[in-house]
């Protein structure tokens, strides 16, 4: 008997090798998967977080008109440059707001443009129907870039 195993030593070992290499090949799929689930986590994750900066920008546009009217609109507003924490990411929001060609203190309008990070911007119309008093104010259109 022991002489007929002689003859067929190693081919249990490659059986078992077989199986390792398509364990192993499985395992590698499932660990590419979960890393371009990761990545895409972590892309969604930053876009977000830009697009609530450019939402903050806009608040603080409409902020800054409704505290600095009081009745007389059409004002140059110096632009405004803030950071926001988001976790450990920092985004600073770029605010440049001008009156609208033809703006009326009346009823007055403002063109806000919102940068947060690269190549992200918000465009954006705010209007006031009573003369830009507290509480007034409507964004008639905004665009997202």
């Amino acid at each position: 008997m022991p002489h007929r195993l002689s003859a067929q030593r190693g081919q249990g070992l490659l059986l078992i090798l077989a199986f390792v290499a398509a364990f192993l090949l499985v395992v590698w799929a499932a660990l590419s998967l979960a890393s371009a689930a990761f990545l895409n986590l972590n892309g969604t994750r930053s876009d977000t977080q830009h697009t609530y900066a450019l939402d903050a920008g806009l608040a603080y546009a409409v902020e800054t008109n409704d505290s600095a009217a009081k009745g007389a609109g059409c004002g140059l507003t110096p632009p405004a440059n803030f950071p926001l924490n988001y976790g450990s990411a920092t985004i600073t929001v770029i605010v440049t707001i001008t009156p609208v060609t033809g703006c009326k203190p009346g009823k007055p309008s403002y063109n806000v443009t919102v940068s947060a990070g690269a190549g992200r911007q918000l465009n954006a119309q705010i209007s006031s129907s009573n003369a830009g008093k507290k509480a007034t104010w409507a964004i008639d259109w905004e665009a997202y870039q």
